[in-house]
């Protein structure tokens, strides 16, 4: 009798605008199209993955997918914390070219498979039917799913070079299906910044590989503000 009362309790304790266990890993950031040349076999792609939640998740065995494959599995002990971003690359691009253009500061994952016979890397084309991105567990369960487009509600892609990303608002893996909830990236806004020329890439690709701001960041930011702005008063 005491275990189910134990587990009500511990659903009470839970509470609301707690994250689900399995809920906590978004897709919040997509390189899909950028002003880099993209020769076959592209190397200059990358997405962003965000740990939402509040406790440590091991990496290893996840993989990407799409409606065309699906890239080889993270291989070793790769642990992503509460509230740190990864960014997933080609597997044909090193981490030392892709940090000399976007920087140092958080983890950086090549994943094998993401062109032919796998994920057959991003289409620079999306729609409905052809932007299907999935991030998956070892199961194949699917962890997220963004099913991005250049139309409608979504950021168009034209031109070339930034990113898109998830709004501070919508850090969850409902919200992030949805285009509204999207942005394309701007130097100076949300961390993002141009990439430097450097292994490859192209200064006019813009993006924020590495940092999400969340609401939490935003508030903290005013209040940071609105303090600095007393003490000069």
């Amino acid at each position: 009798m005491l275990g189910w009362r134990w587990l009500v309790l511990g659903v009470m304790v839970l509470g609301v605008g707690a994250v689900a266990w399995g809920d906590e890993i978004v897709i919040t950031e997509i390189m899909y199209d950028p002003a880099s040349e993209e020769r076959w076999p592209a190397k200059t792609e990358w997405i962003e993955i965000y740990n939402r939640g509040q406790r440590e998740i091991s990496l290893e065995g996840w993989f990407l997918a799409n409606e065309r494959g699906q890239t080889h599995p993270i291989h070793g002990r790769v642990m992503i914390q509460p509230r740190e971003a990864v960014v997933l690359i080609p597997g044909n691009q090193t981490v030392k070219d892709f940090r000399a253009a976007w920087g140092e500061g958080y983890q950086v994952i090549p994943l094998d498979g993401w062109h032919k016979p796998g994920l057959h890397q991003l289409t620079n084309e999306p729609s409905d039917k052809t932007g299907v991105l999935t991030l998956r567990r070892p199961t194949g369960d699917v962890a997220d799913e963004v099913n991005y487009d250049n139309e409608g509600r979504w950021p168009p892609n034209k031109p070339d070079g930034p990113s898109i990303y998830l709004l501070p608002h919508a850090i969850d893996t409902t919200s992030n299906n949805d285009g509204s909830n999207w942005a394309r990236s701007e130097s100076g806004r949300h961390g993002a910044r141009h990439a430097r020329p450097d292994g490859g890439y192209d200064q006019r690709d813009v993006g924020s590989p590495g940092v999400v701001v969340t609401v939490e960041d935003e508030r903290e930011q005013r209040e940071g503000d609105d303090g600095n702005a007393e003490g000069e008063g």
